[in-house]
């Protein structure tokens, strides 16, 4: 529901823009520039083989910061992410979650387009990711101890974003990552099967990916507020599947420069 109303929400605001507009604006789309505060809150499923077929699901508050800055022909971007909650459950049985991001790459501008007398803008380049997963249900396995299962990903990727001025002081702006190729840790069973805990993953058998869309508001020129839908998808089949999906509304405080 939640992704359909911000869509629909944006369409109405881009054809407002448009009708609005008397001539096609002329001034470039400029990255910008600065410090990112931002949290996130929504319903995660959880799904780890490692541990049970059964599925998890609960709210995954986040928090994330991020660097960027433009430079004469790229932008570089430098990012870090975490979340926990102890809320994950399936029926009676609840699990401890967490997870962490930090990510960097660079983004080149590509030819904007026009789009309704104005200027919408993409940026496209490679990216570097570590990603670490946790999940911890409190489940006993012995007298003392409790089961644990973790993945993490350290990967190539890319990233790509694009941008839409809606006024001076709004904007619209979309994000789409995902991983191409992993050196992935998983957790595995020693004592009952020999299989190396370290692989090489290709899209098809471990993806970390997202997909962002929202809006923002500049009251002044060094700051701007903003609110967002992210949809979020881990999978990892290599070994024992891990499957984490996401839908999450996120606010944004941005310090320009």
């Amino acid at each position: 529901m939640m992704p359909r109303f911000f869509i629909a929400l944006l369409v109405l605001l881009i054809c407002a823009s448009g009708m609005s507009g008397q001539e096609e604006s002329a001034d470039p789309v400029l990255y910008p520039g600065g410090i990112s505060l931002q949290f996130g809150m929504g319903p995660y499923a959880l799904k780890d083989q490692y541990i049970s077929p059964e599925r998890y699901s609960g709210l995954l508050p986040s928090y994330a910061l991020r660097w960027t800055r433009s430079h004469e022909k790229y932008v570089y971007s430098l990012g870090f992410g975490f979340g926990q909650s102890d809320d994950f459950k399936n029926h009676n049985v609840s699990s401890q979650v967490l997870s962490f991001k930090l990510s960097q790459g660079f983004l080149y501008s590509l030819k904007p387009v026009s789009l309704f007398q104005k200027k919408l803008g993409f940026w496209i380049g490679p990216t570097t990711d570590v990603f670490y997963f946790q999940n911890n249900p409190e489940i006993a396995v012995s007298g003392f101890d409790y089961t644990n299962s973790y993945v993490t990903l350290i990967s190539l990727g890319f990233r790509g974003d694009a941008i839409y001025p809606l006024s001076k002081r709004f904007s619209m702006e979309s994000s789409l990552q995902l991983t191409l190729i992993s050196l992935g840790l998983r957790t595995v069973d020693s004592e009952e099967e020999d299989e190396a805990g370290v692989k090489l993953l290709s899209p098809f058998s471990g993806i970390n990916a997202s997909w962002h869309l929202g809006i923002n508001y500049a009251p002044v020129e060094w700051l701007s507020l903003g609110v967002a839908y992210r949809y979020s998808l881990t999978r990892v089949t290599a070994w024992e599947d891990l499957l984490v999906a996401g839908n999450t509304g996120w606010a944004t405080l941005q310090f320009r420069f």
